[in-house]
């Protein structure tokens, strides 16, 4: 019995010598503070300190304290022989992406050391809990735990090339650490209410407690967020933050590094305020102003090195200001141009060195009107036979004055005009042939009774001050034809050697002897004008009345020519010389040929006839196809 008794004395000797030391049974004083952040805890919210033994399972003991500012500072005190703490706060804290305080509670936890003086709680303390846990199980001490999941998480989420102590982050600092605690909270909480913070961090917790590695379909959900963090609204949500609550706090670190590496550059300018805000510096970032008023802006910048900002126009003024952190609103001032011709202002930002960093261009318009001048709107004489004439050098004319069309680079490179202010234009094309009555609306012109070879369309296009609503600068004019167009294909047939055939003499003319296409007339070119302006009288009057309009024929045995929008009672007369020639000796036909169908001739629009001349023994057959105006009707004569 003795010897039993022996036995059991020297085993209980030995479990005594063996016990973890951290564990020993000395009640010490646990004195902590800190920070609970994820945006920063609001005063008022709840942290315990529960004491853990050393596998961190709780002994029983718990220090309850609250959160004493809007910073998240918490400090914890009590007597206790475990060898580590965990502690829990809960409450609602500052979104920092939102720029709101959360709608819902959020739960943060961190393992620390009973006599730490100083740690935090916060989003990435807690995503390393459980793996800490599982480390200390398999033998690893608390610090070789907590180091080897720091650097595991770090590793996981793609935030690679440095190493921090969790418990040692703060948002409000300047380290590479706190840069990672905020990006990582953005990414966490971008789209996610404070539950769903809650349950996405337990799922990249459980992720990687058992490897320390975190599945591509977790990596994934967090790093799509990346796209949606806004940095620089970040930073204003902050400093407005700091500035309500009267928070001393002048720092934000440089956490945009951490989303992507392409942020990781120590200049930039936002664009916006959204992203991708990072530029290439090939500086071709340019505003333009249609008008030479005054301009008025600003830009965002994030910066972690010196810089200084310039315009080089005379005149300006700019103003930096630092918002907190590595963010700056740079504002400015761009003088109205007093020039005829537009210019270019560039904002430089500089370094130290004075090389330019980057740099943005801003347009503005001579001070007077730019009109771009644009080719009317598909009709059947511009798809048909009319190209468009409008090219750089054309001379138009403007309020009767001829302008050469150039290209207007303030405007990227379209061509137009520059001209006096005024409150309407009548642009009109060839100069000379059409002008304005009394209103731009209404066009006057002249068809001369012999038509060259060569076909020419009269263009016209306005613009107007209506209702209060001013012209644009610049303003787009649409340059639509003004008269119809008749085209006359003769279609001849092979001969045998010898003979020749010959079109000659071409003449149209209405097939009712008191209706006119020649001489000059005064109308309106757009019958919706009618509804605007109901003084307008759409009629026609010649004052130079001529019946008919000759045509040249050109090599393809084409006539063309143009005449007033009009009504053509009885259709149109069309009457050519047909001559057939052998040796010396000519056979002559005057062919009148009468067309009732094509009675409405309107602006812009290309009638064409179709003659086609068959051959046998001594008939002829003569086929007229009005092919755009009616469809194609044919019409055959014998």
């Amino acid at each position: 019995m003795k010897r039993i008794s022996y036995f059991i004395l020297l085993l209980l000797m030995c479990l005594s010598c063996t016990k973890n030391p951290d564990e020993a049974a000395v009640v010490k004083e646990c004195n902590l503070h800190g920070y609970a952040q994820k945006g920063q805890f609001v005063k008022g919210s709840q942290v315990t300190a529960f004491a853990v033994n050393g596998e961190l399972v709780a002994t029983g003991e718990s220090f309850p304290s609250s959160i004493s500012d809007d910073l998240g500072s918490f400090g914890v005190s009590g007597k206790t022989s475990a060898p580590f703490i965990e502690l829990r706060a809960e409450g609602y804290y500052f979104n920092e992406l939102e720029g709101a305080i959360s709608s819902n509670p959020l739960y943060l936890e961190a393992f620390v050391k009973s006599d730490d003086s100083a740690a935090n709680i916060n989003l990435m303390t807690t995503a390393i809990r459980p793996r800490v846990k599982k480390l200390i199980k398999e033998g690893k001490t608390f610090d070789e735990a907590v180091n080897q999941a720091q650097n595991e998480l770090l590793r996981a989420i793609g935030f690679t090339g440095s190493s921090a102590n969790f418990d040692d982050m703060d948002i409000t600092g300047t380290s590479d650490g706190d840069g990672m605690l905020l990006a990582f909270a953005c990414l966490i909480q971008c789209g996610r209410s404070a539950s769903e913070v809650t349950t996405f961090v337990q799922e990249i917790a459980s992720d990687i407690e058992d490897d320390g590695e975190l599945g591509a379909t977790v990596f994934d959900k967090f790093k799509s967020k990346v796209p949606d963090v806004n940095p620089f609204r970040v930073i204003e949500n902050l400093a407005t933050y700091y500035k309500e609550k009267k928070l001393a706090v002048t720092n934000v670190p440089a956490f945009y590094r951490f989303l992507d590496k392409k942020y990781d550059v120590p200049f930039m300018i936002v664009e916006d305020n959204t992203i991708p805000f990072t530029s290439d510096s090939g500086f071709p970032n340019t505003k333009a102003y249609g008008s030479p008023d005054q301009i008025e802006s600003g830009l965002n910048v994030l910066a972690s090195i010196n810089f200084t900002v310039e315009v080089d126009v005379e005149g300006a003024t700019v103003n930096k200001e630092q918002i907190l952190g590595p963010a700056y609103h740079i504002s400015f001032i761009i003088p109205a141009n007093e020039s005829t011709n537009g210019r270019t202002a560039h904002i430089l930002f500089k370094d130290a060195s004075g090389n330019i960093l980057d740099q943005r261009e801003f347009v503005q318009g001579g001070s007077g009107q730019y009109l771009i001048i644009q080719y009317g709107n598909a009709t059947k004489a511009s798809a048909s036979s009319f190209d468009n004439p409008f090219q750089l050098g054309t001379e138009i004319s403007v309020n009767g004055e001829a302008h050469a069309i150039e290209r207007i680079d303030a405007y990227g490179g379209q061509l137009g005009v520059k001209v006096s202010n005024a409150d309407s234009y009548l642009v009109t094309y060839p100069i000379g042939k059409v002008f304005s009555g009394g209103h731009i609306a209404r066009v006057s012109t002249t068809v001369s009774e012999d038509q060259t070879i060569e076909p020419e369309m009269y263009y016209y296009g306005g613009l107007a001050e209506y209702n209060g609503i001013e012209i644009s600068n610049p303003g787009y004019v649409r340059m639509q034809p003004c008269l119809p167009a008749i085209m006359i294909k003769f279609d001849l047939p092979n001969v045998s050697s010898g003979y020749r055939l010959r079109i000659s003499d071409v003449e149209i003319s209405p097939v009712a002897q008191n209706e006119y296409l020649a001489g000059t007339a005064s109308f309106v070119v757009n019958e919706q004008d009618k509804t605007m302006y109901p003084g307008l009288n759409p009629n026609i009057a010649f004052a130079t009345s001529k019946h008919s309009i000759k045509l040249g024929l050109n090599s393809d045995n084409k006539s063309y020519g143009v005449t007033f929008p009009q009504t053509l009672t009885e259709g149109l007369n069309v009457s050519f010389k047909y001559t057939i020639s052998y040796s010396e000796n000519d056979i002559v036909y005057i062919l009148p040929i009468q067309i009732p169908q094509l009675t409405q001739l309107r602006a812009g629009c290309l009638y064409g006839i179709r003659i086609k001349v068959n051959t046998s023994s001594a008939s002829y057959e003569l086929e007229v196809s009005d092919y755009y105006s009616s469809g194609g009707t044919n019409i055959s004569i014998d």
